[in-house]
């Protein structure tokens, strides 16, 4: 196999089908999606760098991310309650409302996508991103499913 080839043909097909299923035209970027997503589920918040390792974004990105989502309402940063030298960053309301509509909108769209798969190809396409996932950033699913490999 030609791995570099079918790098190639995954960063083209993994950006088309993201787009796709959940685009940008809610205007917001592809990395904001994730961090929302999460965000939206925890509902103390969590530090930036410590959000950063968790979804596997440099510290930098997460601050870029962080301003933007902030900059719409979506997010907040607080003092630390423990520690007031630390900043937690948290989903307003408006956030998680906003997240909610994405992921029933994206999951939607993709579950249409995967149906046509078939079930043995999209289990065969989850089964590789898990295991690219894992790799990759040396994790388990953050969505807190255990790997079944």
């Amino acid at each position: 196999m030609d791995y570099e080839d079918a790098a190639r043909k995954l960063i083209m097909y993994s950006r088309g089908v993201a787009k796709g299923a959940i685009g940008t035209a809610y205007g917001m970027s592809m990395g904001e999606d994730p961090v929302l997503e999460y965000l939206s589920r925890h509902e103390d918040g969590m530090s930036p760098s410590d959000l950063a390792d968790k979804l596997g974004y440099t510290r930098p990105r997460m601050t870029r991310i962080l301003d933007s989502l902030e900059a719409k309402s979506y997010v907040e940063r607080i003092p630390d309650a423990k520690d007031r030298r630390r900043v937690i960053a948290r989903c307003t309301e408006e956030g998680r409302r906003h997240a909610q509509d994405r992921q029933t909108d994206g999951v939607s769209s993709l579950a249409v996508t995967l149906s046509k798969m078939g079930e043995h190809d999209a289990r065969e396409l989850l089964k590789g991103l898990e295991t690219a996932y894992s790799i990759t950033y040396n994790k388990d699913d953050i969505f807190g499913g255990s790997k079944k490999h």
